[in-house]
């Protein structure tokens, strides 16, 4: 006949005591070694699991504690395993009996000076005397985050960088970039004498074109207020010291998004860029400027496919002049003969 659960936890405690003194300290002790070496994996989601069998009446049934972390036989009530570490992952706070389980929190994010695993403070519960105690110790806890200079940097950095990101309707991949860049450059101690922002864009500037997602120096002058010979002269110095190579920007990382915000069909899109791969074999963008050359043959396709934009609503929506568009048109039609 089964014990229930709830007597098997209350003679648990005198049953294990009683057999430990009759085997002794040191019988006892290799017992336990030995059926932890034979253990299998379990996991605490079960009520009940079949480990071989018990040493000292032979039971197949145990009973495990998720309290104790302990293993026992539901007959003799003998502990044959001790301090089971729980392996199992829970996708949520809570498993499927609906029991809490608080061993989940948010994930790391390195975008926050100190990772994200700093301590927040409620102070919307209790009498007003407790949240009168809970601000002290919530402004308390903020002055210990940012104790360190490092800690401040980073901080102000990261403060400064969710504006630009967001200015520049970056995504997190760029954004995680950047807080790699300014780490590395931290580290090796690039930000002392300089200017935090002036930094931090030349970061974002260089995430930009690592992830393929290149903004031009215009666009992100406009966004930041910073003029484009401070932010080349920055992103080059960190780029020399920390060593990051750099390609040259191509026409076609500006043609998805410059179609875009001319509205025009993605037809328009796989044109443009077949002709820019045939300039390229030809030489014809070495040297020119990646986002002139993509918006001439967003011009030129864009004729070619029935959906033509004029000169100066390209100019005006891409930020490329008037007469740089037309010397780029002709330079491409001379020698592709597209349109």
């Amino acid at each position: 006949m089964r014990v229930k659960d709830s007597s098997i936890k209350k003679g648990v405690s005198g049953s294990r005591t009683n057999f430990k003194n009759e085997l002794g300290e040191k019988e006892y002790s290799n017992l336990l070694r030995k059926q932890t070496r034979r253990r299998r994996s379990s996991s605490f989601e079960d009520s009940e699991v079949q480990v071989v069998t018990c040493p000292a009446c032979g039971s197949t049934e145990f009973f495990l504690d998720t309290v104790r972390s302990e293993k026992s036989c539901k007959k003799c009530g003998l502990v044959v395993e001790e301090n089971i570490i729980d392996s199992t992952f829970r996708g949520t706070a809570r498993d499927k009996d609906g029991n809490f389980h608080g061993q989940n929190g948010a994930p790391k994010d390195m975008a926050i000076h100190d990772g994200g695993l700093s301590t927040t403070f409620d102070v919307n519960k209790g009498n007003l005397n407790d949240k009168a105690r809970w601000y002290r110790l919530r402004r308390l806890n903020n002055q210990a985050r940012v104790s360190d200079p490092q800690s401040r940097n980073l901080a102000r950095a990261f403060t400064e960088l969710g504006v630009i990101i967001s200015n520049l309707s970056l995504s997190k991949d760029v954004r995680y970039e950047s807080v790699n860049i300014y780490r590395n450059a931290l580290d090796e101690d690039l930000i002392r004498g300089r200017s935090i922002s002036k930094i931090m864009v030349a970061t974002v500037y260089i995430a930009c074109r690592l992830c393929r997602v290149p903004r031009t120096l215009d666009e992100v002058e406009k966004a930041t207020g910073i003029n484009q010979k401070t932010i080349s002269k920055n992103y080059r110095f960190l780029a020399r010291k920390l060593g990051i190579k750099l390609t040259p920007i191509s026409p076609n990382d500006y043609i998805p998004r410059f179609a875009s915000r001319l509205g025009l069909s993605s037809e328009v899109e796989v044109k443009s860029i077949e002709i820019i791969n045939d300039a390229k074999d030809l030489g014809l963008t070495s040297g020119k400027d990646p986002a002139s050359v993509a918006a001439a043959t967003l011009y030129g396709t864009s004729m070619l496919l029935g959906e033509r934009k004029t000169q100066t609503e390209i100019a005006k929506t891409l930020g490329v002049t008037e007469v740089t568009i037309r010397n780029r048109f002709k330079e491409l039609n001379s020698k592709l003969d597209f349109l």
